[in-house]
């Protein structure tokens, strides 16, 4: 994020909740019918001295066309976060970010607690990339031999129930994880 940009689509401020934050913060978000990304709440975030940062909320607004920094931060002051409004360099990066899905150095947060408003669409935003898809990959194989899954089925069962963040990757890879499965099923046979 920087400062020196004259008009984006883009913006992101920072709303700390128990500090200066309205109680109706959410509801006034919701009112201005700006597309936004609201992270989950950042508390266990910690400054480089190791100390325990404020509670917040990073979030991202999204305009249908290029706005000024000035226009922003007149959408953004009557929330009392940040006073001025941040420029986002991606949109994708920056909606990973809410959680720390590519800092893995810092805290983690569900990115199924990532608030979408005014019909912003977390679809693309936390799609999964090729490392991840091949550690997840990674992770099924091995898990089909040592259950003996041999029927994808019952594989898209499991995945459902208990490991939600494989059913994309298994749906993707499906022609993959059938050929496996017949693989292990024919091996188990010999």
């Amino acid at each position: 994020m920087g400062n020196s940009v004259s008009k984006t689509r883009n913006w992101g401020f920072i709303l700390y909740p128990s500090e200066s934050a309205p109680e109706n913060w959410r509801e006034m978000l919701e009112q201005t019918h700006i597309p936004a990304f609201v992270s989950p709440l950042h508390d266990r975030d910690v400054d480089e001295n190791g100390e325990l940062k404020k509670p917040h909320y990073h979030i991202l607004v999204m305009f249908d066309g290029p706005v000024t920094q000035k226009r922003a931060n007149e959408i953004i002051a009557p929330f009392n976060g940040t006073q001025s409004a941040e420029y986002i360099y991606s949109l994708r990066g920056s909606t990973r970010y809410l959680s720390h899905l590519d800092n893995p150095e810092k805290a983690q947060y569900n990115p199924d607690e990532i608030i979408a408003l005014s019909g912003a669409d977390l679809g693309d935003m936390l799609r999964l990339g090729v490392s991840d898809k091949l550690k997840i990959i990674g992770e099924i194989i091995p898990y089909c031999k040592v259950n003996e899954i041999h029927e994808f089925s019952a594989l898209t069962m499991y995945a459902i129930t208990e490991r939600p963040e494989w059913f994309s990757v298994i749906v993707e890879k499906a022609y993959f994880f059938h050929q496996n499965l017949n693989s292990l099923r024919h091996s188990k046979k010999s």
